[in-house]
């Protein structure tokens, strides 16, 4: 019987246009620049930005957790900034994802009131990037969707990635749930199949935004192109 379930945000709650963060984060950054009159220029910018992001993309993909505070370091040694303009920076490059064009799935919210209507305990399990859990809850409040969730794990308060167990285990102990009667819902093989299978859930992967093609790793018990397609899985597996 699935009492629980656990969603990845990025590509299955929700998404934002290509380059959106990436682009939001430089804006900040370069408006705290200007009014703590340090001089960076644009191309030095860019450039601080793509290294901080590279740093990131490859302690994900070896499973490294990397803190959104440790990019927000990392970027201002590579601009040289020191004394009060420091904190001033950081917090801009922290929180640039708060301006962010959220757009959710389609139909996640319908998905989300069925699956709560039939009693089901509903949370997210997610590696954040450079958007802390604090700013995401923010913006599934923006769109009228944090109510919906109960329970959530995000890496850069439980301080590991996927597929660590650690990330699963948080979310189901928030939402008071045991892995045999949990399934999770996530876009990618590697992270989101393999960790919850991995750890005793079922497994559904979303491709409604984003058809992972790296097909190397464990498949999904179930592979859905809609969120209301969920809802048809829980109902035949709670007969």
């Amino acid at each position: 019987m699935v009492q629980a379930i656990t969603f990845d945000f990025w590509n299955t709650i929700a998404r934002v246009p290509p380059d959106t963060m990436a682009a939001a984060r430089r804006r900040a950054v370069a408006a705290a620049c200007e009014e703590c009159a340090v001089e960076v220029e644009a191309e030095r910018l860019a450039r601080s930005l793509e290294e901080v992001g590279a740093s990131y993309q490859r302690s994900w993909e070896e499973g490294t957790h990397f803190h959104p505070r440790q990019g927000a370091e990392m970027l201002i040694r590579s601009l040289g900034v020191e004394g009060a303009a420091e904190e001033m920076i950081a917090e801009a490059f922290l929180s640039a994802g708060r301006s962010a064009e959220l757009v959710p799935a389609p139909d996640i919210e319908v998905a989300l009131r069925k699956l709560r209507e039939r009693g089901l305990r509903i949370g997210i399990v997610c590696d954040v990037g450079f958007t802390g859990g604090e700013v995401l809850r923010g913006l599934l409040a923006d769109q009228g969707l944090l109510e919906h969730f109960s329970g959530w794990a995000f890496s850069d308060e439980v301080g590991h990635y996927k597929p660590s167990p650690q990330m699963f285990e948080a979310a189901l102990g928030a939402l008071g749930a045991e892995p045999q009667e949990a399934m999770h819902v996530g876009d990618l093989r590697r992270t989101d199949i393999a960790g919850a299978a991995a750890f005793g859930m079922r497994t559904a992967r979303y491709r409604g935004l984003h058809d992972d093609p790296d097909e190397s790793g464990v498949e999904a018990d179930f592979v859905l192109d809609s969120h209301l397609e969920l809802v048809e899985v829980v109902d035949r597996l709670r007969r």
